[in-house]
């Protein structure tokens, strides 16, 4: 029997444009990444606004089999068989972090002719959507400890800030850390801290759920304000970096399934 990997270069994929086309997208409302990979821009959900005529079924909860197949499998097989008997069927995933890929797990894109393809590209990278959400959620840490060693206008205790550095990789070595280390005036105020792998992080939550502006994320626990949020921080002149570093991330990338129907990645693993 074939394997996964085997079963995917097999397969021919159609350009994205064709298969978007199937369900009434158009080359102007995409941006592409390559030809077998594209986004859907955010103002088509404007365009398309109407009532719902479609059914949303729900895949969650499944314990996978030791051979792996689980919910992605099994969304993907459902959205296959759906347009095979004749229904406009479209699966939505999440986008597999680049940790678990290189773990005992192994892929995110399903599996046998229940995939999702170009498979290499899907579990690596995609649109590079994990690496702004990293870039994003790392510059406000270091807004953070900035401020801190700064002055620290906002009189904030380093041992209850909560907002911890990301990384896309299982390194258990980084879960728990020191930083701030050596010369206090060039490299901050040390205190305990960590990383989470990316996929776990409020930006990517945030990112999953997000139509515009990121910007009031609680940070702080702890403080005699109720709350210490990033748009308080006096250090930039104005919010709204991390969603500029995140701008192009909003929109969800579309690939191709081994049967040759939509599919939308959204969010993380």
């Amino acid at each position: 029997m074939n394997s996964d990997l085997e079963i995917a270069q097999s397969v021919t994929p159609k350009p994205i444009v064709e298969i978007a086309e199937a369900i009434g997208l158009d080359r102007s409302q995409l941006e592409l990444y390559g030809e077998h990979v594209a986004k859907i821009k955010l103002d088509v959900l404007a365009q398309k606004a109407q009532p719902r005529q479609s059914k949303y079924i729900d895949v969650t909860a499944i314990t996978p089999t030791p051979l792996g197949e689980g919910k992605t499998v099994t969304t993907i097989g459902l959205s296959l068989g759906l347009n095979r008997i004749g229904h406009k069927a479209i699966c939505t995933l999440r986008q597999p972090s680049l940790g678990p890929v290189f773990g005992i797990k192994g892929g995110a894109a399903g599996g046998g002719y229940s995939q999702v393809i170009p498979m290499e590209e899907f579990n690596l990278h995609l649109t590079g959507d994990f690496h702004a959400v990293s870039a994003a959620n790392n510059l406000l840490a270091a807004f953070i400890d900035n401020h801190v060693q700064k002055g620290n206008e906002l009189g904030i205790d380093p041992f209850t800030i909560s907002w911890k550095r990301v990384v896309d990789v299982n390194d258990r070595s980084l879960r728990n850390v020191v930083t701030g280390l050596g010369n206090k005036r060039a490299n901050g105020i040390p205190r305990e801290t960590g990383f989470d792998i990316t996929a776990a992080s409020e930006i990517m939550a945030v990112l999953a759920l997000a139509g515009g502006l990121m910007w009031g994320l609680l940070w702080v626990t702890d403080h005699p304000a109720p709350s210490v949020t990033a748009d308080m921080l006096p250090g930039p002149p104005e919010p709204g970096h991390e969603y500029h570093v995140m701008m192009e991330e909003l929109g969800p990338p579309d690939g191709d399934s081994a049967d040759g129907h939509f599919g939308d990645v959204l969010g993380e693993r």
